[in-house]
């Protein structure tokens, strides 16, 4: 990452689930290689987070009460690990750490936000975007950079009005565990055995949450489902919600089978990736799909049009519209019909992964990121 000085850095984390934990781990995992001396003040997490630096942080952003208790312990971390820049994980944290004197109690310490998607999306009502919005915007004002998954994320903030500099970093897949597999060598699970001679069309994420947009694929799917294909849904979450919506093709066409702990066995099992999202930012499993050579079909979220389709490279699927769920299906249905496309995107999308997902890289572009900001609140301080 780079022959400059090491750097102390505080990464802080409300979530503690999901691609931002995937992020975090390459991220910190980079920067220990580098000699960099890092800490992650986060809810209680996945094993791995345990010791090397780890803080458990008590707030629950369901719960207000855990606020004053969380800024003590976040005033404490940077107290203790007397970090060059604090990285601030989406926005509980981001708000959080950006009140007037919590990272910068004792002196100026340079503060990174990464946003991982803007939660104005989470309030469909103009009352709670505008809510939002407005503490974005003040937040702002005690933020020396602004890092995202990609630049469209970066352009949404300044729709926002966030006037804060900002960089896109891409997202990082582990290449080597994330890569084609024609055939593996332990035996597939037993789910993926009872779908045996069946296309498989994949949706991985939270099952039923409002931004994976399981809600809207379903109910289409339930209206025209592709012949002898299975929708495959896979993450944590309820599908109860999910199966009222599709009545005569849920546990026949569409299946949902929870979480797992081998997310690769089902990218190779898949023929086509989908990902109906009302908002993202790149998202992870079109970076982990593209990287084991899975088509992927797409809404137009954040950063996934460029990463699936933009640029002199070819296409790695297809991208629809947000809400375009017949087009969704259409495009599916498309690559299940046509195994030559589908063989012709698979190479894509390896071949893009090689190029836009390489941890180092990813890693690279935060350190120079870090350095910016370190710079920047120099600046400031000197003024």
């Amino acid at each position: 990452m780079g022959s400059h000085a090491e750097l102390r850095v505080l990464h802080v984390s409300e979530v503690h689930w999901g691609g931002v934990v995937t992020l975090l781990d390459h991220f910190r995992a980079e920067q220990h290689r580098t000699g960099h001396e890092v800490a992650l003040l986060a809810p209680a997490g996945p094993p791995q987070w345990q010791g090397s630096g780890f803080r458990r942080w008590a707030v629950d952003r369901r719960r207000p009460a855990t606020v004053p208790t969380a800024l003590r312990e976040l005033r404490r971390a940077v107290e203790e690990t007397a970090p060059d820049v604090v990285h601030l994980h989406s926005f509980v944290a981001g708000q959080l750490g950006r009140l007037p004197g919590v990272v910068t109690a004792r002196r100026r310490v340079p503060v990174v936000y990464q946003p991982h998607a803007w939660s104005t999306d989470l309030f469909p009502g103009a009352v709670g975007r505008q809510l939002v919005t407005r503490a974005e915007r003040s937040a702002a004002a005690r933020t020396d950079l602004l890092v995202a998954n990609c630049e469209d994320e970066i352009e949404h903030g300044r729709r926002l009005g966030i006037d804060v500099p900002g960089r896109a970093l891409g997202v990082a897949v582990d290449l080597e565990r994330f890569c084609p597999q024609e055939s593996r060598s332990d035996a597939p699970l037993p789910e993926i055995q009872a779908l045996a001679g069946r296309p498989v069309v994949l949706a991985l994420g939270r099952v039923g949450a409002y931004q994976k947009g399981h809600d809207l694929l379903v109910a289409a799917w339930e209206q025209d489902p592709p012949e002898d294909a299975v929708l495959v849904l896979v993450g944590p979450g309820d599908p109860a919600p999910l199966a009222a919506l599709a009545p005569t093709q849920w546990d026949r066409s569409i299946r949902a089978f929870g979480d797992t702990a081998d997310v690769c066995a089902w990218l190779a099992r898949a023929d086509v990736l989908v990902l109906p999202s009302r908002y993202e930012t790149v998202g992870l499993v079109v970076a982990e799909a593209m990287a084991m050579g899975v088509p992927v079909v797409a809404t137009a979220v954040d950063g996934v049009r460029a990463t699936v389709t933009g640029g002199p490279l070819p296409p790695a699927g297809a991208v629809v519209e947000p809400g375009d769920m017949t087009g969704l299906l259409e495009a599916t249905a498309a690559r299940l019909h046509d195994p030559g496309l589908r063989r012709t995107e698979s190479e894509a999308a390896r071949a893009r992964a090689e190029i836009l997902f390489r941890p180092e890289s990813v890693a690279a572009r935060l350190e120079a990121a870090y350095r910016e900001a370190i710079e920047m609140s120099a600046a400031r301080s000197r003024a």
